[in-house]
Formats: C-alpha cells, structure tokens, sequence
C-alpha cells in the first residue's frame, strides 16, 4: 500500500506513505524557492506555471515512491494549489481512491502520533481551516483524534468558541515598524516570529489587556477589520495606522501586550478543559504552536508535559492527514523526513566554476569544530533535510555563541534579518540543564527556558534580552554528526553550546541545494561549507 497525502495552500507539502511507514516528505517551498508557498502564492508571480510544477512534483515523488500509481491520495487545498476544480486532481495526480482531510484533525492527529504519548490533550489553533480555528481533541493511539469542541465549525453544530487567535497576533506586525514589510514570497505569514522577537523588549500595559482581548475574540475580517482596528486604537489610546507605524518603546510595549493578551485568551480556552483531563500530558499544535513563549507559560503554569512536534504549521497537515488514518501504535520520527540535496550529482560542475578560488577537503570534525572555536561561520547542508520551519543541524549555520558580535554579524552580514530577531542554542541533551533552567528534551526549538545566570555573559549570541533561548537538544541516536561537533567543541572551549540558525537569507526558505549554499556563501559572510562528506573554503 502505497499512499500520498497532499496539502495545497501556504506551506504546502506532499507525503510518500509506503505500508504505513512514511518515507519522503517535500515541502514545496524550498522546491520552488518561494517561502511559505504553495502553488498558489507562486501563481500570483508565474501563473503559467502552475501546471509545469505541479506536474514536476507529481513525477519527482512517483519516482520516488517507486510507482505508477498510488493507492489512495489524502488531500486538502489542492484546488487553491493547482487552480482548478478539485476533482481535477484526479488528472495530476494518479491513485485508485481521493479523501478529503479535514484542517485541525490533520494537525492534532500529526502531532499526537509524532508524541510518545499514549493518550493525551490536544490543542489545534491558527488562522483557521475547513474545520474551525481553534479545536480541542482527546487523543489515543487506538482512535486517533475525538473532537472535544471547536470553532465555527461549517459540518456541524458542535458548540463554538469564537476566538481566532491567529490572525489579530499577526496583524500587530503591520503597525510595528522594526518588523520588515516583506516580499510577496513572504506575506504577513511571517509577521508572528518578529512579533514574538520584540515582546521582550517592551512591557504589558494593563489598561490595554482587555481592548487587546475583546480584539482577539472579534475575529476582525474583511471590512468589519477596520473599524475593529479604529475601536482597538481609541482605546488604547495609540493610533493604529499601517503608514506611520509605532516605533520605538510603544511598538514594544504593543508586542509585549498583544503577546500577554494571546496567551490569556488561550487559557480562557483550555483551563477548563485541562482541569477535566487532570493527568492527561498537552498537545500543541496548528501555526500558532510556534509561540514558544506561550508553550514555555502553560509547560510551567500547569505542570504538565507539553509537546510540540518539528511541522506544528500548516507544513504537516499532509503527514497529519496520513497519521490520522494509519493510526501507528509507535510514536512516528519525521524530523529528517526531507529529501537529500536535489542537485548534489552536479556538486563537482559547482566547484570548477569557481576557477580555483575555493578549496574541497574531505569533512573532519576536529578541524569543524576548532575553527568554530576561532570564530568561523559554517553552513551545513548534509543528509535528509529537516521536515518543518527549524534548521536542526542538516541544513544549518553554525557559530560559536560566545563570541558577542555574532548575532549582529549573523543578522546583518548573513541572515539579512532585522536587529532583534534571536538565535537559537544547540546542546546534547545529557549538558542541557548545565547551561539552561531546563532539564528534558526539546528536541525541535519548541520552548524558550532561561539562560542559567551564570553562563548568560558566557553566551551572549544566543541569550535574548529577557535571558531566555529557544533551545534544541540532541542526542548521538538522533543526529551523530551534530552530537560530535559538539563534544569536540566542548572539548576544546569549555563550553558545550552551539549557535545554530537556518542555512537561508531573509525572504528564502531553508535551501535544498548545492546551487543555493554556493550563492548564500559567495554573497555572505560565511566562511567554510558542509556539503555532506565535503568542506569547501575559499582561498584567499
């Protein structure tokens, strides 16, 4: 049995599912070099094009699947995805049987199966889906997913509740003027992270809680979103206005507020539910999982293990759909679920176009991890690629984090990226608590701990300004190549912490080829590449 689940809007992805068992997950931005995309946003630059890719992605994963035909295809969006009828699919994609998916039971099932748990909690919550915007579910291994309560849901009369928390967290970014307005590539999907970067530098302004909440809860859309705005504005007192945006400690304290008032909302929500559920452990999933701040607040205020998978957006729904019917009894791995680096059979052609002017040795982690010990900057683009929005070492930057000019230097000579944005630490698991008030697995960047006082000078690069860092722990089993690097750094500095970023610029997804890293490292100032077996220097 061979199956593909396809998911077609923004973040769109395909899934190879060969007897239960996932092997390929392509997320169709960094095919198409065109961040958070599906098709559709791609349409709107290339509309002849539409047919051209997709058809290429149906032959790129046919082969890969080692087949003609697939068995079933799961699918969700597909007809924003290719512009066309629904039904149509049949004639893009071929298989004996098409099923609809529905938004947040893709999501809450994705995560739940991708969790050790047993039995859990779990919460789904974005801008909203064919199913609602914010669902609650009681997960088991046996029944997947059971809806518990959901909002606006259009297929029944289950009981609602009117928030959307996703979409008034990102339009405070159109008002923030140290949040970049970005190419159409990007959009406003974009606006959460930089908002989330900010909050830490202002302060909650009581009086603006509850005209924040009643904002949330309105669900601002099409013309009412105006006025909504106008009201917002009157009563906090702060002009609103996408043409003279807030700068300075006011746009601050707004992010900060607008964070706060996020995360009250949500507990206005699930409390009841979590105190039902008493011993049941919390899922987090759907766009808005990627708060780390508020993942970080209900871990603590509840006492409760949380977990948020590697693909909480809209980039696992496809595998959320497949999960939801397979119903696998063993939590499933889909961390380094991507493909290999597309054009790695021309890395060769690459290097004799620099006409001598780079140098090719074979890796040796010694020499890696000694010269990130002396400042360098490495990208890494080896093996699989990760499945979702964080870099965790197969397609990443790596620096030493206790060099202080390293994030400024990473933000405006890499990254491309305004001033505030953090980055994030990399650890072994069995160091964590040695550096972080932390002591479990955060595998995939998913929660924020504070810096242990002690080493907050030591790492200046990857400690925020609150003292916090959006860490990532591994394990030798999870990713040896990653684990020894920082044993031997460690060895030789003392220090068992690495800054790891995404191997990308701003307004580009994680690369998925040679031609890419070599573009990032001819135009940057990175200062070696990892191509799987391969580290290329300039010569100077």
């Amino acid at each position: 049995m061979v199956n593909i689940g396809f998911y077609g809007s923004h973040n769109a992805c395909m899934v190879i599912e060969k007897d239960k068992d996932i092997t390929l997950v392509l997320e169709i931005e960094r095919i198409l070099n065109f961040k958070n995309s599906g098709v559709a946003q791609y349409k709107t630059v290339r509309p002849d094009y539409i047919h051209p890719i997709v058809e290429y992605l149906r032959d790129y994963i046919l082969k890969a699947a080692g087949v003609e035909q697939f068995d079933n295809c799961y699918h969700m969006n597909t007809d924003v995805l290719i512009g066309t009828k629904r039904y149509e699919l049949e004639k893009i994609i071929p298989a004996k049987n098409y099923k609809y998916g529905l938004h947040h039971e893709s999501h809450a099932a994705g995560a739940f199966y991708q969790s050790p748990f047993e039995e859990a909690l779990a919460f789904s919550f974005d801008g909203g889906g064919n199913d609602g915007f914010f669902n609650i579910y009681h997960a088991t291994r046996k029944d997947s997913v059971k809806l518990l309560e959901c909002v606006l849901n259009p297929l029944d009369n289950t009981p609602h509740i009117y928030y959307d928390l996703g979409f008034p967290y990102m339009v405070m970014g159109n008002y923030l003027k140290d949040i970049r307005l970005e190419p159409l590539s990007e959009g406003n999907l974009v606006f959460p992270g930089k908002v989330m970067g900010l909050v830490s530098y202002g302060k909650i302004k009581k009086d603006w809680i509850e005209p924040l909440i009643e904002f949330y809860k309105s669900r601002p859309d099409g013309l009412t979103y105006v006025e909504k705005i106008k009201t917002l504005s009157e009563k906090i007192g702060v002009t609103l206005d996408t043409s003279t945006r807030l700068e300075g400690q006011i746009a601050y304290d707004l992010a900060a507020s607008s964070q706060h008032a996020f995360e009250e909302c949500f507990i206005e929500i699930v409390k009841p539910y979590i105190d039902k559920y008493k011993k049941l452990p919390i899922i987090m999933s759907g766009g808005c999982a990627l708060n780390i701040i508020l993942n970080t607040r209900i871990k603590k205020e509840f006492k409760r293990d949380v977990f948020v998978g590697p693909n909480p957006n809209d980039c696992g729904l496809a595998a959320g759909m497949l999960l939801h019917q397979s119903k696998p009894l063993k939590q499933v791995d889909l961390t380094y679920s991507g493909p290999a680096l597309l054009d790695f059979n021309n890395f060769g052609n690459y290097i004799q176009n620099y006409d001598g002017r780079l140098a090719v040795e074979m890796v040796n982690n010694t020499r890696i991890a000694k010269q990130l010990a002396a400042g360098k900057i490495i990208g890494v683009a080896r093996e699989r690629s990760e499945h979702g929005p964080r870099a965790l070492g197969n397609r990443s930057i790596l620096c030493n984090p206790a060099i202080k000019e390293m994030k400024d230097i990473l933000n405006s000579k890499v990254k491309n990226r305004e001033w505030y944005r953090p980055f994030a630490p990399v650890v072994r698991l069995e160091d964590v608590s040695t550096y972080f008030e932390w002591d479990q697995e955060a595998r995939w960047m998913s929660f924020c701990p504070k810096v242990r006082k002690e080493w907050r000078k030591k790492l200046p690069s990857i400690t925020h300004i609150d003292n916090t860092a959006r860490v990532q722990t591994v394990t030798k089993k999870q990713n040896k190549w990653l684990y020894d690097i920082l044993t031997i750094f460690k060895k030789h500095t003392g220090v068992g912490v690495l800054l790891n970023t995404s191997f990308n610029v701003n307004g580009k997804p994680i690369l998925s080829t040679v031609e890419d890293a070599f573009k990032i490292f001819n135009t940057t100032q990175i200062d070696s590449l990892v191509i799987e077996k391969y580290q290329v220097i300039k010569v100077k």
